[in-house]
């Protein structure tokens, strides 16, 4: 239904047919701006060691755990509806919050949160579905809070007439951090050889293993904070550092080097580790061929 009705109901005033060329100019002279390239550092480079995880998470929900399927999509839907709450709240209260401390605080929320559940799953103090399910849901809430600051850089940076084209790119760069950030997972966490079959003999050797890989995680987490300098604390901030920041075309080449580089490591890495022949790569997440 989303094609009908944008075709139906977005109105939009006609305009003269843009120069490519001059629309490309300007978009590279708008990537080379401080601004810019410098919230596209913070959240390429704060993404990577935000977004790296542990191997062992699905196998323990499915084999320590024993989470049902029905029971899984039913925690996405709620999960969903908690985030666009937490959209929702800063929206009304939250937009003249500090963006970092946001960032910090929420993050804070989510560390205690999960760690207490995996570790508590992992060591068999307590296991049940909707124990492991339940809290991830409720920090959904706070994981939408710190999603939508990302939107209000993005208004701050966009400029008339390539609104959506600031919206691509700063979407784009959280999603290359993504695939970067599991590749660097599967390299992090091989050395512990955290297996289906060893999660299933749940002895005391991977309960260890999986607790440092947790650790890991969460420490990754919190050093992506250090990269809080490069994003701005508020829109006024954000504001003159578009009038002030100046512009260099040298970190603008820069900037599409390392994006490029990683969107092409990434694509690599993942597709190695599916095939047997390269998948036991270090790279690739294996213990080497």
């Amino acid at each position: 239904p989303v094609l009908p009705m944008t075709w139906f109901f977005i109105k939009e005033e006609k305009k003269p047919r843009a120069d490519f060329r001059e629309y490309v100019t300007s978009f590279w002279n708008l990537l080379c701006s401080r601004a810019v390239y410098q919230v596209i550092a913070y959240n390429f480079f704060s993404g990577i060691f935000a977004n790296i995880t542990y191997t062992g998470s699905s196998p323990v929900q499915s084999y320590m755990v024993g989470v049902t399927p029905i029971n899984s999509t039913l925690s996405d839907i709620l999960s969903n509806l908690l985030f666009m709450f937490g959209i929702m709240i800063t929206s009304k209260w939250g937009l003249r919050w500090n963006w970092r401390w946001m960032i910090v605080g929420t993050g804070i929320v989510v560390m205690i949160v999960d760690c207490v559940v995996s570790l508590i799953v992992v060591w068999d103090v307590f296991r049940n579905q909707w124990f492991w399910l339940g809290p991830p849901i409720a920090v959904e809430l706070p994981y939408g809070i710190g999603w939508i600051i990302s939107t209000f850089v993005t208004v701050e940076l966009a400029g008339m007439g390539n609104e959506g084209a600031v919206y691509g790119l700063i979407t784009t760069v959280t999603n290359i951090a993504s695939p970067f950030a599991t590749a660097l997972t599967l390299v992090i966490d091989s050395p512990f050889n955290i297996t289906n079959a060893r999660v299933q003999t749940d002895d005391h050797s991977i309960r260890s293993d999986l607790t440092y890989t947790i650790i890991i995680m969460y420490a990754m987490t919190v050093f992506s904070w250090v990269f809080l300098f490069l994003l701005p604390k508020q829109k006024e901030a954000t504001q003159e550092l578009v009038r002030k920041g100046g512009h260099s075309k040298i970190i603008g080449g820069l900037t599409i080097f390392y994006l490029c580089f990683s969107l092409v490591w990434s694509v690599m890495t993942n597709i190695m580790a599916i095939f047997d022949s390269t998948s036991c790569l270090i790279i690739a997440g294996g213990t080497g061929c």
